[in-house]
Formats: structure tokens, sequence, C-alpha cells
């Protein structure tokens, strides 16, 4: 399979909004597996430098003043993981004002991108294997480890905690 598209399954997308949420778009979905009402797909090209997802939060469902971003990407062979890294990052920095993106990455081998994201996120250790869902039903055997990376908007006199502080979320069901 040339891409891999793993859904959150919905109790642990509820522990995360429980923790960081609400979430007002889902940056890597599809109509089957979205986690919010206002999701972009693969048309959408989320990965585009040029197009901010700011663009795609269609106001009416926004849950607050604080725009709030969920994002499982795509990952395996074909779907390297730092091109949705370096967006999210460049996401949470531009003056757009999202306050949080919530990631939920594969943890594993060592691989650059986790040089890159650890110094500027939370990072959460994710307890136990999540039962990721794949074309709907549950796969057996949870081909990896995970992490919840929170990114959080930069404000002037703050320093959010960034790197492994010690939080875990249960991912077993």
């Amino acid at each position: 399979m040339p891409s891999t598209h793993y859904e959150t399954p919905d109790f642990f997308f509820t522990k995360c909004v429980e923790a960081y949420g609400p979430f007002d778009l889902d940056a890597a979905a599809n109509q089957e597996n979205k986690k919010c009402e206002n999701y972009l797909s693969e048309s959408d090209n989320a990965l585009d430098w040029n197009k901010s997802w700011n663009d795609y939060l269609i106001p009416s469902l926004i849950k607050s003043y604080q725009k709030k971003i969920w994002l499982n990407p795509p990952w395996g062979p074909a779907d390297p993981i730092f091109p949705w890294v370096r967006k999210a990052v460049k996401e949470i920095q531009a003056t757009n004002s999202i306050s949080v993106i919530c990631l939920l990455l594969p943890w594993g081998r060592w691989a650059k991108w986790h040089e890159f994201i650890i110094p500027q996120a939370e990072m959460v250790r994710v307890v136990g294997r999540i039962p990721f869902l794949l074309d709907g039903e549950s796969i057996k055997s949870p081909p990896a480890c995970n992490v919840v990376a929170i990114l959080r908007e930069p404000i002037d006199g703050m320093k959010w905690p960034t790197g492994f502080a010690g939080a875990t979320i249960d991912g077993r069901k």
C-alpha cells in the first residue's frame, strides 16, 4: 500500500479533545475518517506552503476564539512525516491566530523530524498501542508506538513546555 491513512479511534480523539481541544479543523482527513466537521482532504493539499490552514477554517464552525487544529497525518513508506511536521510548525509560528496544533505521530526508530519538533513542542508519550482503524476496520497490530506533539502559539513573555516533560495519555481502549 503506497499511502496509509490510519484513522484515530474515537475514544483516543476524545481524550485529546478533553486535554487540548476542542478542535476546529482536521488538517489531514477524508469524508470517512474526519474527526472535525471542518477538514482538509488530499485535494486541498494541506502541505502547500502558499496556503495557510487558517484560510480553511469556516467561521461558523469555530468553537472558540482560539483556533485549534487536529493532525493525524498519513504516514508510511510513501508518506514521510517530516513535511507535515514542518508545515505544522510553520502554521503555529505564523500570525494567523491558530493557538494549538495537536499532532498524533508515529514514534519508533529515530528520524530527522524528531530533532526538529522536540525543541518546539510538548511531547506527550502514548502509553500502550493505539488500536487504529484502516478503512473503517480495526487493525490487529498497530505498526508503531505513538506520541502526541502539542504546538502552541508563541506568546511574548511566555515559554511553553517543550520536549518530553513527563505527560502521558493512555492509548489503550
